[in-house]
């Protein structure tokens, strides 16, 4: 009787577990296919553990801030395996079903990583579609991309959301970047300043070497000691075309449709969605 005690309790316990696991897998959302009213889940999800605990909490701090600020959501997961799913289908569906985005439209977007086949995908939706143009999702991309190959994450998603903050004023403002409207990557003044400084110093190095090696000469008035008296003679006189050197710069001109736009898709709510992504 002890023995069938004890087998039953192993057996409830293998059951248990397995409901619980079952119920903690990230893409149980999926089942329900119904978008709920409110927000799910907290703006970073780290399923793939590539962050410290650290900069978890520094980052859902930065994309909360922004997110409140703005009414628009940003934001970020990590997972491990994309399953049976597209990167474009995990990240609109976990968007969708976890009920992100602020207002009816659902403002916002969320930058998605599968850490197995080292995908990256972002995925706009509501007002996020109009903030992220294609444009701009390329640009962003430019430089993220490079952070995350080098595994720097932390450094790549915070980039993300700050990119996200200037990309939300600049819409906010009418303006949005697109191809008539392009991002103007500037370095700060205090760039130039040292930059000027670093160069007069090591010129001045160079020079005071260079003077030093000069023990042996001193600084002529004039070439008359340097000139043989009567030893240049010009026996031929003519002009020799030799080369010419032709330059060209492209200007380009600013398009006069208003811009390239954004490309967008239905995800399987349903919703519109934009969206890209690839390899890293």
């Amino acid at each position: 009787m002890k023995k069938i005690i004890t087998a039953l309790a192993a057996a409830f316990m293998m059951v248990f577990t397995a409901v619980t696991a079952y119920a903690e897998i990230p893409q149980l959302y999926y089942n329900d296919r119904t978008i709920p009213d409110e927000r799910l889940k907290p703006r970073l999800v780290d399923d793939a553990d590539i962050l410290s605990d650290s900069e978890e909490v520094k980052l859902l701090e930065k994309l909360d801030s922004i997110s409140e600020a703005h009414q628009i959501d940003v934001a970020v997961v990590t997972i491990n395996s994309l399953g049976d799913r597209t990167p474009q289908e995990y990240a609109d569906d976990y968007y969708d079903y976890n009920g992100f985005g602020f207002g009816s439209e659902r403002d916002g977007f969320v930058m998605l990583l599968a850490m197995d086949s080292r995908d990256r995908w972002f995925s706009g939706c509501g007002n996020g579609i109009s903030i992220y143009t294609d444009y701009g999702q390329e640009w962003m991309w430019d430089q993220v991309t490079p952070k995350l190959s080098d595994g720097d994450y932390y450094e790549a998603f915070a980039t993300y959301a700050d990119i996200s903050d200037k990309f939300i004023t600049e819409w906010e403002k009418g303006t949005p970047y697109d191809t008539n409207h392009k991002v103007k990557g500037k370095l700060h003044f205090g760039w130039y300043i040292a930059a000027v400084v670093g160069g007069l110093l090591i010129g001045l190095i160079h020079a005071e070497m260079v003077k030093a090696e000069l023990t042996s000469v001193s600084m002529q008035h004039g070439a008359e000691d340097y000139v043989r008296p009567n030893s240049f003679a010009l026996s031929v006189k003519r002009d020799t075309f030799m080369y010419k050197n032709v330059s060209r710069e492209y200007i380009e001109r600013s398009s006069s449709s208003g811009g390239g736009g954004t490309s967008t898709h239905s995800s399987s709510s349903g919703s519109s969605h934009s969206g890209s992504g690839g390899k890293f």
